[in-house]
């Protein structure tokens, strides 16, 4: 195979920017991280509330900053970047990624032992726009 002289290291696989610097506290991210096959694991209410618990954790807040996130049914969107130039941005992320796995596979087996799904309630109504002004 030829060698071609590019400016940077060329991998074919990733999606990250070419040239930033992930690892600067003064960068922020824009970061999506989607279940596998789109299935929708966060309707179900513990598991959501056991991710968003690691993403809000103090262990979790002291090396990353975390701005703003949207947890959907089957995505997580979040506003992120390293409080210290000597972490890993991706590192961090992987980290989060890995122990919510672990969570995964603990409310998995919370769901077959007791066969109960935490779906949020179906009987949320839409409060009328002076009602929610006045409170």
């Amino acid at each position: 195979m030829p060698l071609f002289d590019f400016p940077y290291p060329r991998r074919y696989n990733t999606l990250r920017l070419l040239g930033y610097e992930y690892n600067s506290p003064y960068q922020l991210c824009a970061i999506s991280l989607v279940t596998d096959l789109r299935r929708p694991l966060f309707a179900d209410m513990k598991l959501a509330k056991s991710a968003l618990a690691c993403l809000l954790s103090e262990e979790t807040l002291q090396h990353m900053r975390v701005r703003v996130f949207t947890l959907m049914p089957n995505h997580l969107h979040f506003l992120a970047g390293v409080k210290e130039s000597d972490k890993n941005l991706p590192g961090l992320i992987g980290n989060f990624k890995s122990y919510t796995t672990q969570e995964y596979w603990k409310r998995s087996r919370e769901i077959v032992d007791s066969n109960e799904v935490s779906l949020p309630s179906k009987e949320v109504t839409k409060s009328d726009l002076k009602q929610s002004r006045i409170d």
